[in-house]
This record gives structure tokens, sequence and C-alpha cells, in this order.
């Protein structure tokens, strides 16, 4: 149920949208923008609960780290040890760990036991010069 504040809201919009119209700003009037809109508001208020939504917020948090890239970039480039990423960049095995741990846990990497040495590779081939792209175009 809208409240009168929402009421309030819609109409100084509505006023607004009335202004860019008659400006030429936007094609269609105000009532067919409001209808769109308010579909939007709905679909928003289902994404902001979506697991997906949820998923993707945990991606990119993991992502938004330089060292995490870049480990991230080496292993899109081959299946890699921790000691290789630790000398490339130049890192301690307790940080790579670390940062490996994070990736691991939105489901980018997985762990791939050779005796006593741990390997690290992508989890999916999902991993492209296109990816970022398409998994925007796919939220």
């Amino acid at each position: 149920m809208k409240d009168s504040n929402h009421d309030a809201s819609v109409e100084e919009l509505k006023n607004k949208l009335d202004a860019l119209y008659d400006q030429g700003v936007f094609i269609e009037d105000s009532e067919k923008r409001l209808s769109k809109l308010e579909y939007l508001e709905q679909e928003v208020l289902r994404m902001e609960t979506d697991s997906k939504i949820q998923n993707v917020l945990k991606l990119f948090k993991a992502l938004s780290n330089k060292n995490r890239l870049l480990i991230l970039w080496l292993i899109m480039n081959g299946i890699r040890c921790a000691c290789e990423i630790e000398h490339i960049l130049s890192l301690s095995q307790s940080t790579v760990s670390h940062h490996i741990n994070e990736l691991i846990e939105v489901g980018v990497l997985k762990i791939i036991k050779s005796g006593k040495w741990s390997l690290v590779s992508s989890e999916t081939n999902i991993f492209s010069e296109d990816f970022f792209i398409e998994l925007i175009k796919k939220i």
C-alpha cells in the first residue's frame, strides 16, 4: 500500500516528466513513462531480495581488490601454483591464500590437489575477454 508521501513524490515526478516532454527531451508523455516506471519500481523491489543479485554483489566485492583481480588474470592464463602467484605479485603466502579463498568463496576459483601441492584453477570457463560485459547484460 502506497502512502501520501509516495503519491506526492509521484505527482512531483509527473510534473518534471511533463516539463521534459514539453521541452522535447522525451517523446513519451508522463503517463506512459510513469507506467513504465511503476513496472521498473516493482522489478527493483524484487531484485533487491533476489539471491542472484546478492551473489553478483559478492563477486564484485571480491573483484574490487587489485590483488584478487591480478590473481584472477594470472589464472585466466593457466592453472597456477600459489607459489607462482606469490612470486609474481611479491605477496606473502598468507596474503595469497586469503585472496584465493575469497575468490573460491564466490565461486570463481577452485583448488586442485596434486599430492602435497595445491593448484589454483578457474572454476569454469566463463572468464573471457567479454566476461564482465556478458555478466552485466545478464543482470
